[in-house]
């Protein structure tokens, strides 16, 4: 591994090298300086990853250097039980991957979608039911979520302070009871990622469309372009999506530990 900040300009450089790749928006929160990461560098190639064990490959999949490399860091979680999720840019990383790894790791299939902030403008926005109230994501909501939680927060934002500062989410409640949650689970200086949760018992209402509609408009006031991804067999997520103007997906692999 290369010294951090020479990691940063080496990394944005294989990016821009490499445009026609899908590149999830935690990569870009690792150089953006936004979360904590790290960025392993080799000649033409580079794995950016989270404190959390997600990463993604970029870059030239043949550099022989560099899958020793990755190999390495595969061991190294490994042995030490932590996660290891691996994100792939392209479909020759997939067979890369597929060949390297054999059977550790179990592929997934995702779909990155592209928004349309015209198609977004026109829109009717959705009204919250009756006794509902929408709530912007503070210290004390962190408390007292179901789902994006302090333990949430901490594995992907490292502190609760650094996701005030960097993040926002929001959540609908009645009486109050949690209906409804949403958060930026990356954000960098030009993405912030949604995810998105429904309590079982008030589904049906409309309240998932009324949140991401409420942290697709925070979006664009912090002049960020909101990034919908979601499991290929998630009709539900797709759905929505697609109601709320993305559209145009782009199916990419991701790989986990068995």
């Amino acid at each position: 591994m290369i010294e951090y900040s020479t990691s940063l300009i080496a990394g944005r450089s294989i990016i821009r090298e490499n445009k026609g790749n899908i590149l999830p928006t935690f990569a870009y929160s690792v150089l953006d300086n936004y979360i904590t990461g790290e960025i392993v560098i080799d000649e033409c190639s580079a794995l950016i990853g989270t404190s959390a064990g997600i990463y993604v490959v970029v870059g030239n999949e043949k550099n022989d250097k560099f899958l020793d490399l990755l190999m390495d860091k595969f061991k190294s979680r490994k042995i030490a039980n932590q996660r290891f999720t691996l994100f792939s840019s392209s479909l020759n990383w997939d067979n890369r991957i597929k060949k390297l790894f054999g059977a550790e790791l179990k592929q997934l299939q995702r779909y990155s979608f592209k928004f349309n902030e015209d198609n977004f403008s026109k829109l009717s926005k959705t009204n919250l039911p009756d006794n509902f109230q929408l709530n912007i994501t503070n210290k004390e909501a962190i408390h007292e979520n179901i789902n994006f939680n302090i333990s949430y927060i901490i594995k992907y934002w490292g502190t609760v302070e650094n996701f005030m500062t960097k993040g926002f989410g929001f959540s609908v409640t009645q009486n109050n009871v949690h209906a409804g949650e949403c958060v930026s689970i990356f954000s960098s200086l030009g993405f912030a990622e949604i995810d998105i949760v429904t309590n079982d018992y008030f589904r049906g209402r409309g309240l998932a469309q009324c949140t991401s509609e409420a942290f697709i408009l925070e979006c664009l006031n912090r002049k960020l372009t909101p990034k919908w991804d979601c499991d290929i067999h998630n009709l539900a997520s797709i759905n929505l999506a697609r109601k709320l103007s993305f559209a145009n997906p782009e199916k990419y692999s991701v790989f986990v530990r068995k």
